[in-house]
C-alpha cells in the first residue's frame, strides 16, 4: 500500500504542477518550464509534509483515533510548515512575501501577514491533502468490507485467511491498518483490525500485553525488567513491551501458573 501511495502522490504532483503551470506561465517554453518546476517542487514538498505528519500521528497517537481524525490533524499540523517553506522559497526566488518589499514593518504586522498567508493557502492545501488521502480511504473501505461483522463466529477471520496460517500463532502485532501475525513457521501481514484479531484469540492460551501486541504464553521465554519497564523475550528472538495496564494481568497469570 505504501508504494501505491507513493506512485499516487507522484501522479497528483505531476498533474497539479502541469495544470497550474499551464495557467500561470507566460513568455514561451522557458518560462513554462520554470513555472512547471516551481509548482512541482512546491506540491511535492507539501505532499511529503502531509505524509510525514500523518505517519507520525499514526505511530504515536492512540490506536483508537479514527482515520478521519488522523487525516484532519495531519492537514492542520502540516499546514504551518508548508506555508513557512513556501514563503522561504518565494523569498529566495524574489517574490514579495510577508511585506518584505512593501511598507509593512514591525512584528505585529508580519504576524498578521503570516496569518493571512496561511488563510490564503489553506484551500489549496486542503484540496491536495484530501486528494492524497484517497488511497487510504479506499483501503479502509475495502478492509471494512472484507472484515467479519461484529458478533460473528469466533475465529471466523483467522480461519478464512487464504492460504491458511502455517503453525501455531505466537505473536500478533498491530501495524497501522495491518496486523502482523507470527506463527511457528512464518510471518504474515493481513489487512485487519487488531481488536478483532485479539477477540478471536481470546480462547487461546495467551494474552494482550500492550495496545499493539498479543502473545501466546508458549512463546514467552522470559520476562526482562529495566527499571519500571517490562519486556517479554519471545521464542522468535523478539522483545515485546508490556504496558502498565497489562502488568498486573500478566503477574496474576504467572501466579496462577506457579500455584498450578
Amino acid at each position: 500500500m505504501k508504494h501505491i501511495e507513493e506512485r499516487y502522490m507522484a501522479l497528483i504532483a505531476l498533474f497539479a504542477a502541469c495544470l497550474i503551470a499551464a495557467h500561470s506561465a507566460g513568455g514561451g517554453p522557458a518560462a513554462f518550464l520554470g513555472t512547471y518546476f516551481y509548482w512541482l517542487v512546491r506540491i511535492g514538498a507539501e505532499s511529503l509534509l502531509f505524509f510525514g505528519v500523518r505517519s507520525n500521528i499514526e505511530s504515536y497517537a492512540p490506536k483508537s483515533l479514527s482515520l478521519t481524525m488522523i487525516t484532519i490533524l495531519a492537514i492542520l499540523i502540516s499546514h504551518l510548515p508548508f506555508v513557512l517553506s513556501v514563503t522561504a522559497m518565494d523569498i529566495v526566488l524574489g517574490y514579495p512575501e510577508l511585506g518584505i518589499n512593501g511598507s509593512g514593518t514591525g512584528e505585529t504586522s508580519r504576524i498578521a501577514e503570516l496569518a493571512l498567508e496561511m488563510i490564503y493557502l489553506f484551500d489549496n492545501h486542503l484540496a491536495l491533502c484530501l486528494l492524497l488521502s484517497v488511497p487510504r480511504l479506499v483501503q479502509r473501505s475495502l478492509s471494512r468490507q472484507s472484515l467479519p461483522h461484529e458478533g460473528g463466529n469466533n475465529g471466523a477471520f483467522l480461519s478464512a485467511i487464504d492460504p491458511a496460517l502455517n503453525g501455531e500463532i505466537l505473536w500478533v502485532e498491530a501495524q497501522e491498518h495491518y496486523v502482523r501475525i507470527t506463527t511457528e513457521h512464518e510471518n504474515r501481514m493481513v489487512l485487519a483490525r487488531f481488536s478483532d484479531i485479539v477477540r478471536e484469540l481470546s480462547q487461546m492460551d495467551g494474552m494482550q500485553v500492550h495496545r499493539s501486541h498479543w502473545v501466546a504464553n508458549s512463546a514467552i521465554v522470559k520476562e526482562q525488567k529495566n527499571g519500571q519497564n517490562l519486556t517479554l523475550l519471545l521464542s522468535t528472538g523478539d522483545n515485546v513491551p508490556v504496558s502498565r495496564s497489562f502488568k498486573s494481568k500478566l503477574a496474576a497469570i504467572r501466579n496462577d501458573e506457579a500455584q498450578g
